[in-house]
């Protein structure tokens, strides 16, 4: 074992912190026979040698080492050498597309040749794992199958011994293993896809996965992965079927995955050690846990089939099991906000949640319907309950932490007049939420009204220039409310000295503005912003001069300068406002022509911005299709707007029919860009751009 490694001039290397000389001790710690030292030294080389996944000429040494410890029988942790081999590999990572620390041409050619060894190395020695395949150790033949399938050049030896494999293994996990590979290798090549779907297929059957169901869900994940068509008959029914018979069956100490490196006794001081405990913590509540991280695979293997996922998630968040129902939760945020479909029952399980005696689901199901607002009327019942309940202690200054205050917040966010006695309560002297105003202008005006006292006293209590983030939520909040009393506040910040009030002097001025003709008293200040206050906040100034009712003679020329401003947001923001002038704005038609005509500056935002303008300004049919049609396809979030637009012109805008029928039909919501995690999608003006495309088809008889 590690022949020659005395022969490595290690001290010449280098890794994450100065030379390499302490890389052998390392590497023979990963064979130690006391656990600890072991995951130290495994922590040290992903610490180390292999730091946040870069690589360096002494990264490139262990390879060989590393390998043979793989090779030796009877060593334990190998299935965790093998996970570090294939991060050093990067499957097929493009230098091209990472940051590197240098502009010099020479350091960046060195590092890119580094990587390039690294993955020749490992791919060059991966016929060792063929030959590891059929170890005694569960950890290291766990580990081998999805390494095959990245390290070994030869697809159809790997798909092939995989297969073979697979008809002798009796390990659950392994199997599992197994079929990944297996769908990972049609996946990455197009001309096995046929004979992995086939494999697949095949373990599909009722005995096909031996006697873990888990084996079926995996081979269903797979093949919903590499096969584009339509699953199998009953592929929704299998999921559920693994669902209910892992969270139904006894407990099984060999059920569970075992830790590739035996956890010690004690805790290590190390990132592996940490990572672990976390782990163990989110997973300690869920029985049968590799079922769930299946069931979430096959959510993002399915995509766009929409009608499998909707039933997949609705039968999780009614699993008695209280895991599958926390990570339902949190699948279901990211699906009902990224996915057209039938949301109803999934929102009224959501709400459901909200009985939960455990707090934990109580927040995060509350915190997914506050994303879900012009969703949410199926659970709005539910969040009323909860709300009416009170809160589990007396309402503090971080009270949206808090259970209560979750649900809270997602009913007040639907613009419910049921959340309003509970925010009076809160906003005495708790946090002030950014999307207050929001909030308050979903509501009835009644229900509004009863928050100006409150809201006032907050911002009587803090001085012009103070606070800023605070005073411009209060601001918002107190300006949706369209109280006259809100002007008070405002007025008081453009009244005093400026360099005082610089911080919120723009958002005094917006709420303004939003204020509309109830700020008449304030047309003295606005008229001096707009003639002498600093260039960011001329065009706010003259939006809100102008709501106020001040007239367009000092206004249009603001805002037709700000059409030059050097960034885009200063054309966007000058757009903007000119749409809200309406045909009052019709002196800035040229300009607005001459932007419309420049690919350079017509792009992006700015085009649904510009799109909008040239309409409000002009009304004038023929020549805003194609720029609405431009918009269009400029940016998606641009597409509310221009549908609204086109559902107002009527059968005039038939000639966009054909877009926006197309939009319509998509499974995604139109800002969906493919994120995962904990990615929210505003699927509120996903839900505008419905109205608005459903309303242009009706005016067009289509």
């Amino acid at each position: 074992m590690f022949t020659g490694i005395d022969d490595v001039d290690w001290a010449s290397m280098g890794h994450a912190y100065g030379d390499a000389s302490d890389v052998p001790g390392l590497l023979r710690g990963l064979v130690s026979p006391d656990g600890d030292e072991r995951e130290v030294a495994l922590d040290g080389m992903y610490g180390a040698v292999h730091h946040q996944g870069d690589v360096y000429d002494s990264t490139v040494a262990c390879v060989p080492f590393l390998f043979e410890l793989v090779a030796t029988a009877g060593l334990p942790g190998r299935g965790e050498i093998v996970e570090l081999l294939r991060s050093i590999d990067g499957d097929g990572r493009d230098p091209e597309e990472m940051d590197f620390w240098s502009d010099d041409e020479d350091e960046y050619a060195a590092w890119a040749e580094t990587l390039a060894r690294a993955e020749s190395d490992t791919r060059a020695r991966s016929g060792v794992l063929l030959d590891v395949l059929a170890d005694p150790d569960p950890g290291l033949r766990r580990a081998v199958p999805g390494a095959l399938v990245q390290l070994h050049g030869d697809p159809a030896e790997v798909l092939t011994t995989l297969r073979r494999r697979l008809a002798v293994e009796r390990d659950g996990s392994v199997l599992r293993a197994l079929a990944a590979a297996v769908g990972e290798v049609g996946v990455r090549h197009e001309e096995f896809t046929e004979e992995s779907g086939a494999a697949l297929t095949a373990l599909l059957a009722a005995d096909g996965g031996r006697d873990d169901p888990g084996v079926r869900l995996s081979a269903l994940v797979q093949l919903a992965r590499c096969t584009p068509g339509p699953l199998p008959e009953r592929a929704v029914g299998i999921a559920l079927d693994v669902m209910r018979a892992a969270r139904e069956a006894e407990e099984d100490p060999t059920d569970a995955e075992p830790e590739p490196v035996r956890a010690p006794a004690t805790p290590t001081p190390t990132m592996i050690s940490y990572l672990r405990r976390l782990k163990a913590s989110q997973r300690g509540s869920v029985k049968a846990p590799w079922a769930t991280e299946l069931l979430g695979g096959l959510h993002r293997a399915l995509g766009d089939r929409v009608a499998e996922r909707f039933a997949l998630l609705e039968d999780q968040l009614r699993s008695p099991d209280w895991g599958q129902r926390r990570e339902a939760i949190d699948m279901g945020g990211l699906l009902l906000t990224g996915w057209r479909g039938p949301h109803e029952e999934s929102v009224r399980l959501l709400g459901e949640q909200l009985q939960e005696t455990d707090h934990r689901i109580v927040r995060w199901a509350s915190e997914e319907l506050e994303w879900l607002y012009a969703l949410g009327g199926p659970a709005a019942d539910a969040l009323a309950a909860r709300v009416a309940a009170g809160p589990e202690f007396l309402p503090q200054d971080r009270w949206r932490e808090t259970s209560y205050g979750a649900a809270l917040c997602a009913l007040a966010a639907q613009g419910d007049a049921r959340a309003v006695p509970a925010l009076v309560e809160v906003l005495r002297h708790g946090e002030v939420p950014e999307d207050l105003g929001a909030w308050i202008g979903r509501m009835a005006p009644e229900a509004a009204a009863m928050l100006v006292p409150v809201l006032l006293a907050r911002l009587a209590r803090i001085a012009p220039g103070h606070q800023p983030r605070r005073t411009e939520h209060l601001l918002k909040a107190v300006a949706a409310t369209g109280d006259a009393r809100a002007v008070g506040p405002a007025l008081r910040i453009l009244r005093a000295p400026e360099d005082v009030t610089r911080p919120v002097l723009g958002d005094a001025v917006r709420a303004l503005g939003a204020l509309g003709p109830t700020a008449r008293e304030a047309l003295p200040e606005l008229r001096r912003l707009v003639r002498d206050g600093a260039t960011h906040l001329r065009v706010d100034a003259a939006s809100a001069l102008w709501s106020v009712g001040g007239g367009t003679e000092a206004v249009l020329p603001v805002l037709s300068s700000g059409l030059a401003a050097d960034h885009w947001s200063g054309r966007h923001d000058a757009l903007r406002a000119l749409a809200r002038l309406g045909t009052e704005a019709a002196a800035a038609l040229p300009e607005l022509r001459r932007l419309a005509a420049s690919p350079e500056e017509n792009g992006g935002w700015v085009a649904g911005a510009l799109a909008t303008a040239l309409w409000e300004a002009g009304r004038d049919t023929e020549e805003c299709l194609p720029v609405l049609l431009h918009a269009w396809s400029a940016h998606a979030d641009n597409r509310p707007d221009v549908a609204g637009i086109w559902a107002r012109m009527g059968p005039a805008a038939r000639s966009a029919v054909p877009l926006v029928r197309e939009e319509l039909t998509a499974a995604r919501r139109h800002n969906n860009s493919g994120g995962t995690g904990r990615m929210r999608y505003r699927c509120a003006a996903d839900e505008l751009l419905l109205t608005h495309g459903h309303a242009l088809l009706e005016a067009c008889a289509e």
